[in-house]
């Protein structure tokens, strides 16, 4: 009897053992694809795909299975402005070196159809912003959702910022004044792609028109409310995207948007700024040359209204646009020089009412050249260097020197 129990006992055990064994290796099994999965998904973020009009590092959660993604970008930048205006005139001014920008994005895919994506941005080394924050419900290819602080889908700059993607040091003057890059607003929206058409519709909050005629001088760019719990939210504009695209390298496109920017003024005779913004963009590529342009038109519909209420007065259009052409020399696979030249000219003051806004601030009525290279050891690392020759109509235009490195990941 001892003999059998014994028996009994050891056929047990190694039963057991055997079914720990089994076990064992099904959850290594299991972990193994889990690890190989995780490996894929690092692997496809990080290959260069863009979403939705955003760029590389911006795109990234939306190409991960499911969980956090992170990327980001930065930028610094050298700035040595001439002794004399172009009058001759001297300008005492000393030459800049900053860490202009330090960006994290930080995105968390749900599933497949729910996804939050966050641009946060430390600026001029001690400012922190929210750059974007919002929640995108992906229902199909042909409508979307998307709900929170956005960027604003106006021009080329101002979603695809990142410094790898424009060829001089610093944005156009006509995406800083006249499209404020980068501009983001609060607001709800639809988007999708229809065919080679890709469309954006938003309704947002509107700018703060009291900081708009309080720094003309800046277009609308101090109109940008940020998301900020300061600014009042009394008033908003909607706003249509489209863009056609032939190709990843062809592209032409417009914006328009129209509403009202908010006043704090409590004068009940100081009326809102109504506003209209209209923009025509485009991109294309003919083997190695490139041409860029972007042209903007800003309508403030109720000007003399508001000049007769306001001290600080405001033009009835504000105008301008950019043409630029590079040649792209592939030195290997991976490093690409560009050579570009830019012409821009705008006026923040093209069409005034002289009765109300009296005359024009010739200072407003700018043109600048700018001739450069950026060279690009790999994709997302850049090195630029730029001259801008500038004028205005009162002959107080600096010139200027730049360098800059970027990168992204």
């Amino acid at each position: 009897m001892k003999k059998i129990a014994l028996l009994l006992m050891t056929s047990m055990v190694i039963t057991a053992n055997a079914a720990t064994t089994e076990e064992l290796e099904r959850r290594i099994d299991i972990l193994a694809e889990e690890i190989t999965q995780l490996k894929a998904s690092q692997q496809n973020i990080g290959t260069g795909q863009e979403a939705f009009g955003l760029g590389q590092a911006a795109s990234k959660v939306y190409f991960i299975n499911q969980g956090l993604s992170i990327g980001g970008y930065g930028e610094a930048v050298y700035n040595n402005q001439s002794a004399e205006d172009e009058s001759g005139e001297a300008t005492d001014r000393e030459p800049t070196a900053e860490a202009l920008r330090n960006v994290i994005y930080l995105g968390y895919k749900y599933n497949d159809k729910w996804i939050m994506n966050t641009e946060i941005e430390i600026e001029h080394v001690n400012e922190t912003f929210t750059e974007f924050m919002y929640i995108d419900y992906l229902a199909s290819e042909e409508l979307n959702y998307r709900f929170g602080l956005s960027l604003i889908p106006m021009g080329i700059t101002n979603e695809l910022h990142e410094p790898i993607y424009f060829n001089s040091v610093k944005r156009s003057e006509i995406e800083t004044y006249l499209i404020p890059s980068t501009w983001r607003e609060l607001g709800v929206g639809a988007f999708g792609a229809l065919g080679k058409w890709n469309y954006k519709a938003f309704l947002y909050n509107g700018p703060d028109a009291d900081e708009i005629a309080a720094n003309i001088s800046n277009g609308i760019r101090k109109g940008r409310k940020k998301g900020g719990v300061e600014d009042n939210a009394s008033t908003a504009v909607a706003m249509i995207n489209a863009d056609y695209n032939w190709s990843t390298a062809n592209s032409l496109g417009f914006s328009l948007m129209q509403g009202s920017g908010s006043s704090d003024n409590e004068d009940e005779d100081n009326p809102d700024m109504d506003l209209r913004i209209s923009e025509l963009h485009g991109q294309f590529r003919v083997d190695q040359i490139g041409i860029t342009f972007v042209m903007a038109r800003v309508n403030f519909l109720n000007s003399e209204d508001w000049n007769d209420a306001s001290t600080n007065k405001i033009p009835e259009i504000m105008q301008g646009g950019f043409l630029e052409f590079d040649y792209s020399i592939e030195l290997s696979k991976a490093r690409v020089l560009k050579p570009f030249v830019r012409f821009e000219k705008y006026d923040l003051n093209q069409s005034v009412d002289s009765d109300s806004y009296g005359d024009k601030n010739q200072k407003l009525e700018r043109q600048n050249l700018l001739a450069g290279i950026s060279y690009r050891p790999i994709d997302r690392i850049v090195f630029k260097f730029d001259h801008a020759w500038k004028k205005n109509a009162a002959e107080t235009g600096v010139n200027e020197f730049n360098l800059g490195l970027g990168f992204l990941y």
